[in-house]
């Protein structure tokens, strides 16, 4: 470990606000967090520890046009080795090579050419000492436009193309009530996936005693509009979806029990429900059983084995959230213990194919995630090298402003919670409109590579999870990205 100087300038030259200070971690090339750990010298400058060599870093930011959002800086793909950096600068150098990479066989639309003359003209400014501090914020703005930009329009040219049969595309399908409803109109119109709803709490809310009258009615429709079916999840250690019974187990206990459940769901829709969420956030994140690292290994074996066991046909995928794990920098947990060193999703994962773990696919959440597209991108090329198809299993970004039923927002509480970690601004700011936008881009770019086979939303209709994040109101009126997905998959689905 060694300790760094990061230099973060703002209007008038001045550093950032402290707030904004507080934010800077540095990364392994591959998104891996460091603990972060950092003082704030006199002059502003942060001098921050670092473990990985060469490094990357990362910093919330709040910048002109754009929002407030995690920025990275790489140093051209190559990181870092040095002792100081200065970060806004270095940003702007990272998302102007990110925009002139990814533009090299396309031309790029005015908007986006416009974005990337912006920045390099607003740094050539702030250069000759024109606002520098302002200067350089706009020119960050601009670059990282350009090179989402250069991402979007690239993945346009790939998905448009060659158009996928095999991308699925969902929502989870936990609100319906009849076929005749708008829910299931709307549903139809737009997905061919769908997750059912198998937490513990809902299906054995006492020990032995099974109920499936929801999953059973919600099948019928599905089948009988040929809409694929996913359970979720065999095994979820949140302290919000687990019954009772389950807690104050021994460890061998309570994998007996995994079993049980896992083998009486899988094997009740065997032939019916033939793609499962085996395991889901068990990465140090929710872990309300309180479990060790090596214990979440083995009881996502023990689910993955049992649902093989169960059915041989199923698709088992293990499911992870906060793919950037931001809360690894921080050391924060939504429930559970607070390990030595959090395990992030990525050593997760490593960590089940080091033990030899049988399943499919990777599930990865993507909530808010306040990142440019082309840090998504990055951290998907990262999960891409782990060998296994990917599945985006949950995603949301809200259409209005941010409320999540039941929060007073703010606060320690707030930011320990999972999309507290993940929630920002993009694009000027949420509503119908960017919510469409981004729905748009990422779909986009995730029907551009191949391995992504699935993209389910979460989720159909308010209250969401994500906070005014789904495809319909209350009142079950569509909101405008409902629209542009139809019209998306014209383009990017093979009929």
């Amino acid at each position: 470990m060694k300790w760094i100087k990061v230099r973060l300038d703002g209007a008038g030259g001045v550093a950032l606000p402290e707030a904004q200070l507080k934010t800077v971690y540095a990364s392994g090339m591959d998104f891996e967090p460091d603990e972060r750990r950092l003082r704030i010298l006199p002059d502003g400058v942060v001098e921050l520890a670092v473990a990985q060599c060469p490094y990357m870093l990362h910093a919330k930011l709040s910048l002109p046009l754009y929002g407030n959002i995690w920025v990275m800086a790489h140093n051209k793909g190559q990181g870092y080795t040095g002792d100081f950096v200065d970060f806004v600068t270095e940003a702007i150098r990272t998302y102007v090579f990110e925009a002139q990479e990814r533009s090299v066989n396309i031309v790029l639309s005015p908007a986006t050419k416009a974005h990337l003359d912006a920045a390099l003209e607003f740094e050539h400014r702030a250069n000759r000492g024109h606002d520098t501090g302002e200067n350089r914020l706009y020119a960050l703005s601009h670059a990282i436009y350009a090179a989402e930009g250069a991402l979007f329009e690239a993945a346009q040219a790939k998905a448009f193309a060659s158009p996928r049969s095999d991308l699925r595309l969902g929502c989870n399908f936990f609100r319906y009530s009849s076929p005749n409803s708008q829910y299931a109109k709307y549903f139809k119109q737009a997905f061919d996936f769908a997750t059912l709803p198998f937490y513990a709490g809902r299906t054995v809310p006492e020990k032995d005693k099974y109920t499936y009258g929801y999953i059973d009615s919600a099948l019928e429709f599905l089948e009988a509009n040929k809409i694929t079916p996913k359970g979720h999840p065999i095994w979820f250690g949140h302290a919000g979806v687990n019954p009772k019974w389950l807690y104050g187990q021994s460890f061998d206990d309570l994998k007996q029990s995994a079993r049980e459940i896992a083998r009486h769901h899988v094997e009740t829709y065997r032939g019916r429900v033939d793609v499962w969420d085996a395991m889901n956030e068990a990465h140090d994140w929710a872990n309300c059983f309180e479990l060790s690292q090596d214990q979440l290994v083995e009881l996502t074996r023990v689910c993955c084995d049992t649902l093989r066991e169960s059915n041989d046909r199923a698709t088992s995928i293990v499911n992870i959230c906060l793919p950037f794990a931001e809360y690894v920098a921080g050391r924060f947990t939504c429930y559970g213990s607070l390990p030595e060193h959090l395990r992030s999703p990525q050593a997760y994962l490593k960590a089940l194919l080091d033990a030899g773990v049988d399943f499919d696919a990777v599930g990865i959440q993507l909530y808010f995630p306040a990142r440019d597209m082309v840090a998504v991108a990055r951290m998907l090329d990262v999960f891409k090298q782990l060998g296994k198809p990917i599945h985006i299993t949950e995603m949301g970004v809200n259409g209005g402003i941010r409320a999540k039923p039941g929060s007073t927002g703010g606060g320690q509480a707030w930011v320990s919670q999972q999309l507290g970690q993940s929630e920002g601004v993009w694009h000027g700011g949420w509503n119908e409109r960017t919510q469409a936008d981004w729905l748009e881009q990422f779909y986009t770019l995730a029907a551009s590579r191949p391995e992504i086979q699935a993209l389910t939303w979460w989720d159909f209709v308010e209250p969401s999870f994500s906070g005014n994040g789904a495809f319909l109101y209350e009142d079950e009126n569509p909101r405008e990205m409902f629209f542009r997905l139809l019209a998306l998959k014209e383009r990017i689905i093979k009929k």
